[in-house]
């Protein structure tokens, strides 16, 4: 039993270094001239540069999953980075979601706003106030300033879904609705 629970931890703990590792390689602020050897060193490849834009789009992987990694450069500097993973069903982009939130929490603490577990009295605040329940309950939020940490999961067709995690992404709508 002491094994089983050991095993446990080190894996909660791994998922959560290996999150950090994606999040944290390239910080917010820095020069956007670092993100090309730092995503080759985490085995990700180039799928685009629009250097006019200050935008880097790499494929690699997150969490043992593929994943789609966006940068946006500001006057050479990181201005947001997002990671999105495709799932084909919602129990399954549920399940990497709530994943991502537990490796989140180890690393960021614990988030303002949970919306993958918003309960029902909360559901009814919101709903009261005008808020946008369908866009509340699909994000977990670590702040509202614009460098905090979101994660949001959200169908794009049919049984297709994305789960997306960003820093530096505007947090407008959520302040909107909270």
């Amino acid at each position: 039993m002491k094994i089983i629970v050991f095993l446990l931890l080190t894996l909660l703990i791994v998922a959560a270094v290996y999150a950090e590792e994606r999040l944290s390689s390239v910080r917010l602020g820095t020069s956007c001239d670092m993100i090309p050897e730092t995503e080759k060193h985490l085995g990700s490849i180039e799928l685009d540069a629009d250097d006019s834009n200050g935008i880097r789009k790499y494929s690699g992987t997150f969490e043992g999953e593929k994943a789609t990694i966006v940068y946006y450069c500001n006057d050479g500097k990181l201005a947001e980075q997002t990671v999105t993973v495709t799932i084909a069903t919602q129990d399954e982009a549920y399940r990497f979601a709530n994943e991502q939130k537990a490796s989140l929490i180890l690393y960021l603490g614990d988030p303002i706003h949970d919306g993958l577990n918003l309960g029902i009295g909360r559901r009814i605040f919101f709903g009261i106030l005008g808020a946008d329940l369908d866009y509340l309950t699909r994000i977990v939020v670590w702040g509202r300033a614009k460098e905090d940490t979101m994660l949001e999961i959200k169908e794009i067709g049919n049984e297709l879904w994305e789960v997306s995690i960003s820093q530096g992404s505007s947090k407008l709508a959520y302040i909107l609705n909270s």
